[in-house]
């Protein structure tokens, strides 16, 4: 072999070892970009439902103040995108009935953060309750313990109306999302002390805000009304069920709350609550 066909020969062999270094240099990269994406988007999952559950606490505070108005900044995560969902697939309902009549007829939208399959992923069919309780208030985490209805059974206002709920694989209003959080809106319903008592049903209503400001920045939830009526319901008739579905999931899974409402008079209020998305000003 001659000189030069050594050397041809030695550098083409170079050239190769400096290709598939290369390439396997590359595929490291795609591996643990890919996988530091889905480290850091499972992180924004909990650190915006430690936000949501701060801005829920705060609804259960001013729930009863009509004018009030909430604005915060959202978290910049960069692996997810927010939406307010009022329509088609996601959407709570409330019906109210007496004596097996419908009286009362309320549609809520749901507040969503979701992260893109191709950052983090979870089954379709999970289901993770961050902040919720089941229908006597207590606290729970189990999706088959949540009830959408919570009914004290003496006249304290334990339970919660917000809850957040984390899904697995979902198309919502036509994005589909790896996994997201969902915060929907809860019936509180007070039993009367026996049949000569006075009940309670609140009923938290979802609603739109049209924002001028273009973008994802701030979130504005504003108590836009509190109205209240009363039946009179002395022979245990009054019966409320609310039913959430959200891009195919049922919550909570075991499906509707249809509990009966005691009390001679019961009072039912319903707060009108706006959420809005969007940038500064």
């Amino acid at each position: 072999m001659s000189m030069a066909s050594r050397g041809q020969s030695e550098v083409l062999t170079t050239v190769i070892l400096v290709s598939a270094v290369m390439a396997l240099a590359a595929a490291f990269v795609v591996v643990s970009m890919r996988s530091f994406n889905s480290e850091s988007s499972y992180y924004s999952i909990t650190y915006v439902a430690s936000f949501l559950t701060n801005v829920a606490d705060d609804i259960d505070t001013y729930m009863t103040m009509p004018g009030t108005q909430l604005t915060y900044a959202l978290p910049n995560t960069e692996y997810g995108v927010y939406n307010f969902v009022d329509a088609g697939d996601a959407h709570c309902m409330v019906n109210v009935t007496l004596g097996g009549q419908a009286i009362i007829t309320e549609e809520s939208g749901v507040l969503i953060y979701g992260v893109p399959p191709s950052y983090y992923s979870m089954p379709v069919g999970f289901m993770y309750v961050w902040r919720g309780s089941n229908a006597t208030g207590f606290p729970t985490v189990n999706p088959r313990d949540l009830s959408t209805v919570v009914r004290p059974k003496v006249f304290a206002p334990t339970g919660t109306v917000v809850s957040l709920v984390q899904l697995g694989y979902v198309e919502i209003g036509g994005l589909t999302y790896g996994t997201s959080l969902v915060m929907i809106p809860r019936v509180i319903a007070i039993n009367g002390t026996g049949n000569g008592g006075v009940g309670y049903v609140f009923i938290p209503v979802f609603t739109g805000l049209s924002i001028p400001w273009v973008g994802r920045d701030i979130l504005i939830v504003n108590v836009t009304s509190v109205a209240s009526s009363s039946v009179n319901a002395p022979n245990n008739n009054l019966r409320v069920v609310e039913t959430c579905n959200v891009g195919g999931y049922t919550i909570p899974q075991g499906g509707a709350d249809g509990p009966v409402v005691t009390g001679s008079t019961v009072y039912i209020v319903i707060v009108k609550i706006g959420f809005g998305l969007g940038g500064s000003r």
